[in-house]
Parts: structure tokens; sequence; C-alpha cells
């Protein structure tokens, strides 16, 4: 009888440690998104039924139907499908519809307006040939993308109510949901702790991954992350490229400025060129150029030269 009521009493205990369901006070669909994937044949009103259906205290939300707290700062969730493409199969035939969908989340806090987008893509393969197959499995990934952003929106927002202790810590947990989501917050808060994280990602295989974590550099100054951002300039196309100079001149800093002027000079891609070339007058313009101006005519070379 003691165990059971120990039992209990922890059961208890670890339902209190469960943070509260994030309340939603509105969920809105991009119409024009889904005028464009035709393919899914769904109306702004079924999406947006599909979406608030998967909003339930077990996944971490509430509609705030369901009773407000005094003190809740409601969120509202805008979904977005960005594309529905077909990948076709070695016979030439549609294998697998995948689909790309984005949930931006809006909250009012104490210091404003808080904003966090998400992305998910999923595929499914297509049974058969006929229209009906190729809809079908698009349906599927769609739903496999609502469930993927709903459970990333409640992580995220878990974060958002952390210190900055836990969220450092938090940067080392096992689950790489919890890690991006702490990471994403600290760079919220211009805290430099998550500086690692960022530079770590910047490794990674997703084009997506490594252009949020540039981001992210970006908005927090990181000038000791230059050497790896012009790292990952190797072997990349003119449009990569031109990104990275824009975010290496937001920057600034010795380092970036050497190398924005060594593409600017001598990149074999025009475009590349000038965007370099902009990039360096933006960043003198900013006042995050170096100390000493270079000479007109100097030859500098980064640490690490692109290919």
């Amino acid at each position: 009888m003691l165990r059971t009521a120990s039992v209990a009493a922890g059961l208890v205990l670890l339902a209190g440690c469960k943070p509260p369901p994030h309340p939603v006070e509105r969920v809105e669909v991009v119409a024009a998104s889904l005028a464009e994937a035709q393919l899914l044949a769904l109306t702004p009103a079924q999406a947006q039924a599909e979406l608030s259906e998967r909003l339930v205290p077990e996944r971490g939300f509430r509609l705030l139907g369901q009773g407000k707290r005094e003190g809740d700062r409601p969120v509202r969730l805008t979904l977005e499908v960005d594309a529905v493409q077909e990948q076709s199969n070695a016979s030439g035939l549609p294998g697998l519809e995948e689909v790309t969908a984005s949930l931006g989340i809006r909250r009012t806090t104490d210091d404003g307006v808080e904003r966090i987008v998400l992305q998910a893509t999923r595929g499914q393969p297509v049974e058969g040939d006929a229209l009906e197959g190729r809809q079908e499995a698009a349906r599927r990934a769609l739903d496999q993308v609502l469930d993927r952003l709903v459970q990333e929106a409640r992580v995220h927002l878990d974060a958002r109510k952390r210190d900055d202790a836990r969220l450092t810590r938090d940067l080392r947990a096992s689950d790489p949901l919890v890690r991006d989501a702490a990471t994403l917050a600290l760079v919220a808060r211009r805290n430099r702790a998550a500086i690692p994280a960022l530079v770590e990602r910047l490794k990674g295989d997703d084009p997506l991954e490594v252009r949020r974590a540039i981001g992210g550099l970006v908005e927090l100054q990181a000038r000791e992350a230059v050497p790896e951002l012009i790292e990952i300039s190797r072997g990349r196309d003119p449009g990569f490229l031109r990104e990275l100079v824009y975010a290496l001149g937001a920057i600034g800093g010795d380092e970036a400025q050497a190398y924005l002027y060594t593409m600017s000079q001598g990149h074999d891609q025009p475009a590349v060129r000038d965007a370099a070339r902009q990039a360096l007058e933006e960043m003198n313009r900013h006042g995050r150029r170096a100390q000493d101006p270079l000479p007109r005519n100097a030859v500098l070379s980064p640490r690490r030269s692109p290919r």
C-alpha cells in the first residue's frame, strides 16, 4: 500500500513538472499558398481545421475556447504551404510526393512582439500513377508535416519560458530539437553562448539549417565565427556565395574585410564580385570595417581562401 502511494505521488510530481499547454488565440492559413498547391485540393478552412485539431493539451496547446486563464500570453499561428514537389522514380513515374510547409508563431511579450518561423518537409510514396494516388500521397505528407510543426512549436515555446542557465544546459541535450530550440532562444536574447552551437551547424548537410545558423551568427555579430563562415564557402554555388558575403559584411571585422576584398577583386563570377563589393561598401559605411582601411592596391588573402 505504501509503495502504491509513493508511485502515485511520483506521478503527480512528474505531472506538475510538465509545462502547461500554450494558449492559442488564432489559427490562420495563407490562402494563396494553398491555391498554388493545387494537388492537395484543400480550402483554407480545411487546412485550418487540420491544424486546429492538433492543438490539444496532449500536444502542448489549447485553443482559447477551452478556457482562458488570467495572465496568459496567447500565440497566433499562421500556416503556409511552401511547396508540393513530385519526385520521380527510376521508371520516370511519380514515386514520391514531398510537401514543405512553414508555421509562423507570433506572441506579445514584455519586450515587444516575438516571432518564430518553423519549417518542415516530409515525403510519402505514390501508390499507382493516377492523380488520386498522387493526391493521397501529398495529403499523407502534409499530415506528417503538420504533426512535426506542432511538435517543434511546442518545444520552441517551452524554451522561450526558460532562463538562460537552463537554455545553456539544453545546448547539450540528447534531443536535437531541444538543442535547436535552446539555440534559437539564446540568439533571440543576444546571448553569445549560442555561438558554438551555431558554428557546429555550419557543418551540416541541410541547406536550410546552414542558412539559419548563418542568420544567427549575423544576429550575434559573431566575428569569432568568420573563419568557419569563410571555410564553408568552398565549392559553393554563386547564389549561396552571394548570401554568404552579405552575411560577412553584416558581421564585419578584419578577416571579413580581407575576404570580401579578395572576392570583390578575384572571383570568377561577376555576380559574386558585385555582391562582395556591395557588402564591403555597406560594412565600411556602417563602421564595421577594420581599424585601418585597406590601401587602394592592397592584395590580401583570408585565412582560408575559397576555391
